[in-house]
């Protein structure tokens, strides 16, 4: 992601409809019901700006990982108290574990590959404690994806606005969105590019990957907001 694209991820979202105080409550909702285990430290990987963290902070002691420095940057900046790491959640290593492990938003996607999907999982389960639960938030199926689609948003600051504009494309199983920005401020109006690429993983390719890991796994299939939820639970 880019440095101006990431200054304004939150606002963009927000002007979608994106309801993060329900969505952490919903995840919470979920740990109650799975985990087993006794403490109550929380990892977020690809936690992005740290929304999600700062929310489910009066529950647990939490620390992120995102792979993303402009994003990270911007998780420092409005949350100077909370531990954040840089990490490719495929192979990261932090030297310890934790009772609860999310990867919400489809941040699972930008693995791409199914090795790649199966190694993340293995990742996520050694940093997990013995009755501890993962929770993942997946991206789209194959099936689920259609190409060629366009979407527009504008969002708002106090001192600027800007407009995303995004199309869809599909190569083999990777699904390529391109976004364009303008991004209009006192000084004028930018344009600024990005493409992102994210896997498209059936459900039968997130199970494996689950049950490889060692997991006890179940699909829910409303999840945090109709895009569903994998649960594994570590024995």
């Amino acid at each position: 992601m880019r440095l101006k694209s990431a200054t304004y991820y939150d606002e963009i979202y927000a002007a979608n409809g994106k309801d993060y105080p329900a969505e952490a409550e919903i995840t919470h909702k979920f740990i109650k019901r799975y985990k087993i285990s006794k403490g109550n430290t929380l990892l977020d990987v690809g936690c992005g700006t740290g929304v999600h963290m700062n929310l489910l902070k009066k529950h647990y002691q939490v620390e992120g990982l995102d792979i993303d420095p402009y994003m990270l940057r911007e998780a420092r900046k409005h949350y100077p108290d909370m531990n954040f790491h840089q990490g490719d959640m495929a192979d990261f290593d932090l030297g310890k574990t934790f009772d609860v492990v999310i990867s919400l938003f489809s941040a699972i996607g930008y693995v791409r590959t199914k090795a790649r999907l199966n190694k993340t999982l293995k990742t996520l389960a050694r940093h997990l404690n013995p009755g501890g639960v993962v929770l993942v938030e997946p991206w789209f199926a194959p099936d689920q994806w259609h190409p060629g689609r366009v979407f527009t948003t504008v969002a708002t600051k106090a001192d600027s606005k800007v407009v995303r504009m995004s199309y869809s494309r599909q190569r083999g199983k990777i699904s390529v969105l391109e976004f364009q920005y303008l991004i209009g401020t006192s000084r004028g109006v930018e344009h600024e590019t990005e493409l992102l690429e994210l896997g498209l993983f059936t459900e039968q390719e997130y199970l494996q990957a689950f049950q490889k890991a060692g997991l006890t796994v179940t699909h829910d299939l409303k999840g945090l907001d109709g895009r569903g939820l994998y649960i594994g639970v570590k024995p």
